[in-house]
Formats: structure tokens, sequence, C-alpha cells
């Protein structure tokens, strides 16, 4: 079991203090507060894909708006969690395929939140889009390869290899070498092979002396 893995401490941008008119960002600290009160642990879940998000993002060079977009984004892909009952998403066994169907839901349900907000126009594609997968088996459309916009694809990256070395009440959490060893693996299936080369090469960074 890996305990908290190297690179949680990754460097991320600041949201605070921000201008007053600098909506993305106090819409987002009011998003994230309200997330804290209702779920601390998705909370703290989604402050670290965001900084793997950001750290990506960074790798591939992305433009600085484009990196702080894909960090807002990064905060706030599990908001259509607050519309899951609580004892679904924390019971101490695998949810049934029932169960599994109302989680399913969250991308849609945090969507719908953020999509009359024409600042985040650009963020809530991310959050809907963020459990498509590379080989188009992934939710809610099936999206395939490139249809997934790339915002979308770093943070299936970061959100899986956050899940995969957190512990679950149902199963332990992984080390960071077999996070990556599965990131490896399902490269070109679940994930885009260059976002995985990506977090990899910024973790490797991280950890050098």
């Amino acid at each position: 079991m890996g305990g908290a893995p190297p690179g949680r401490g990754l460097d991320a941008p600041a949201l605070a203090p921000a201008p007053d008119n600098d909506m993305l960002a106090v819409v987002t600290r009011a998003f994230t507060s309200a997330l804290k009160t209702c779920d601390p642990h998705i909370f703290l879940h989604s402050d670290r894909v965001a900084r793997y998000a950001f750290q990506i993002a960074a790798e591939l060079q992305l433009p600085p708006p484009g990196q702080r977009e894909i960090y807002l984004a990064g905060l706030l892909h599990d908001l259509g969690k607050i519309g899951v009952a609580f004892r679904t998403l924390h019971k101490p066994d695998r949810p049934t395929p029932a169960e599994w169907e109302q989680i399913r839901q969250h991308p849609v349900l945090g969507f719908q939140i953020l999509k009359d907000f024409p600042e985040f126009a650009e963020i809530s594609i991310m959050v809907l889009y963020h459990h498509e997968w590379f080989n188009g088996q992934g939710y809610p459309d099936g999206l395939r390869g490139k249809q997934i916009p790339l915002g979308a694809r770093i943070l299936c990256v970061a959100d899986s290899f956050d899940a995969m070395t957190s512990e679950r009440p149902y199963r332990p959490a992984m080390s960071q070498m077999e996070a990556r060893h599965e990131l490896v693996a399902m490269a070109g299936k679940q994930f885009d092979p260059e976002v995985v080369d990506a977090l990899l090469r910024r973790l490797t960074t991280s950890m050098s002396p």
C-alpha cells in the first residue's frame, strides 16, 4: 500500500486572492467551498487532481491561461457528486450496478451546474467528458481519441492516478509504482498516451534530488 504518493505537493496556481472581476476564480471558490462542506473527501481529492492536471498541462506546454483553466476544471471535476447520495459514495463495499449508474451521472450533473455561466464554457465541457475513454468505451457519450477535449483527457489521467493511489472503503491504495504501471498498461485504451507520458515525466522530475 502506498500511502500519500509523491507528487501531491506539486505546485499549482493560487486562486486567492483574486481580483473582484475574476469571475472564474470567484465562482470556483464558491463551488469548492460548498463541496468542502458537503464532502471533505471529494474536496481533497479534487485539490490533488487539480494539481496533477496543472502539472500535465505545463508539461505539455499549454499556454498559461489554458493551464489555469485546466487547474480550475480539476477543482470542479467532481462537483456533480453533490447530487449523489453520500451513503452511495462512501459505502464500505463496492457499489451495486444501480449505485454505479447513479455515480456515473456526476459528470452530467457537474456540467449542468456550470453550463449557464459563460465564463465556464470550456471548463464545463472538461467536467462533462472527464470519464470518456481514449478507446471510446467511457461515458457519458462514448467519445473516442481526439474527439475528447484535451482538458478532459488530462483530467481523466489525473483523476485516475489520484484514485488509484488513494485508499477507498472497498480497497487499499496502490503504490505510486503500481499506479504508474497501470497508467502505461491502459494508455491507448482508457488514457491518451501523450497525457500519460506527460504525467510520468513530471512525477519523475518532482522526485529527482
